[in-house]
């Protein structure tokens, strides 16, 4: 019988990056949903540490053969962290916590990298590059940031044997910015596993949950800079003085970890464009709520300057519904099958879109979309998952050493 391929993904994000969380949810949930012939073919490990949301790792666990908690396999000890110390900054050695737990389990294939430094020696460790948001946007970041960034792209490059995008639009991007490594990229689009509950549930008990009227639109993006949530206020303000006032729901968290003030320039902008009286932030609320707020809205919003693949939209596709995007390329490659595109430096052109869809379309949910819609996601999600196994298998022979 041939030994089974033993992948092992690192964990991402949390309460600070909601996308890392989601893209690690559905990589497993998309591999738990193969069939069990090929199923069999591969044991799935989570790589974390017992600082992570506990519900998180509930959620995943029943789709898992292992999760390893690194901080208690390699415990980080008064003696270990100055070691690692020394180690990271005098001698310039990647963090060899993941060469033990790779040699100990017998991995075959780790992945994603996504970290500021190299922290793997082995060749199995398989790197992702979500974008390149600090070349096109570097205003955004402290020269620092962009160093840093540029530092951990030019290591992964060298030390893993593949590079992971999520697009054509990031692939391009990475053949520009490094030419000479462009035959190791792969490009993996994600898609969104919706749960069955997400069918379920009742968005109009939700929608008196947040007091939030029967007409809305919903924004579901964190607070950052480049997430466009300027432009919209002024779409808003625009549609005000025509007298159209729709209502806009934004779920996400009211802060961008690099710029601590956005926050008052966004409370700012709502206040001197004066369309607080439309708006309701709901900030971090929890994921069910947001599917049947989503569900429940007339169209999402997603306005942003930058963005990688983008996963509230994949959430969007898998429940059918309408979509306003910028014209990012990369929401273009997107394309979901109701999705309507405004450039995205006019706050004039996203007002029009949604003077037209405020009148035209009605609050959900649309049943017989999302059947529709379910049905298209399962199809896509095998898709997704059996290229991931092929990925897989290739970074776990390939024998470039580390630079």
């Amino acid at each position: 019988m041939t030994k089974p391929l033993r992948i092992g993904l690192v964990m991402l994000g949390g309460r600070g990056w909601m996308g890392g969380a989601e893209y690690i949810r559905n990589i497993i949930f998309a591999l738990a949903n193969l069939p069990q012939e090929q199923r069999q073919t591969f044991e799935l490990s989570l790589l974390t540490s017992t600082s992570i949301d506990a519900d998180f790792i509930q959620s995943v666990k029943p789709c898992l053969n292992n999760v390893f908690f690194l901080n208690k396999i390699v415990p980080p000890t008064y003696f270990n962290l100055v070691k690692w110390g020394i180690e990271k900054y005098l001698l310039r050695i990647p963090d060899h916590r993941y060469d033990i737990v790779l040699n100990k389990y017998g991995l075959d294939f780790v992945y994603p990298v996504v970290t500021e430094e190299c922290r793997f020696s082995l060749n199995r460790v398989v790197a992702w590059v979500p974008d390149f948001q600090h070349k096109y946007m570097p205003e955004f970041f402290s020269a620092k940031e962009i160093n840093a960034r540029d530092e951990t792209h030019a290591k992964m490059t060298g030390v893993s044997p593949l590079i992971i995008v999520s697009s054509r639009s990031a692939a391009a991007d990475f053949a520009r910015f490094y030419p000479d490594a462009s035959f190791k990229v792969k490009v993996l689009s994600f898609k969104t596993v919706p749960k069955d509950e997400w069918y379920l549930g009742d968005p109009g008990k939700i929608q008196r949950k947040y007091a939030l009227p029967d007409k809305f639109y919903i924004v579901s993006n964190q607070f950052w800079q480049h997430k466009g949530h300027l432009t919209l206020f002024r779409a808003m303000r625009r549609l005000k003085d025509a007298g159209i006032t729709p209502a806009v729901v934004c779920t996400g968290a009211l802060n961008d970890n690099r710029q601590a003030e956005y926050a008052g320039v966004v409370r700012d902008a709502i206040s001197s464009l004066g369309v607080s009286v439309q708006l309701h932030l709901l900030g971090l609320i929890p994921k069910s709520d947001q599917i049947q707020l989503l569900r429940r809205s007339i169209a999402l919003i997603q306005p942003s300057l930058f963005e990688g693949w983008s996963t509230i939209v994949e959430e969007a596709r898998c429940l059918g519904k309408d979509v306003i995007l910028s014209d990012l390329p990369v929401h273009l490659e997107q394309n979901p099958p109701m999705g309507r595109f405004f450039d995205r430096n006019s706050p004039d052109a996203l007002a029009s879109t949604m003077a037209d869809c405020w009148e035209s379309l009605s609050p959900g949910p649309d049943l017989v979309r999302e059947k529709v819609a379910y049905q298209t996601a399962r199809m896509e999600i095998r898709k997704f998952a059996e290229t991931f196994l092929e990925i897989a298998q290739a970074g776990s022979v390939k024998t470039i050493p580390c630079r």
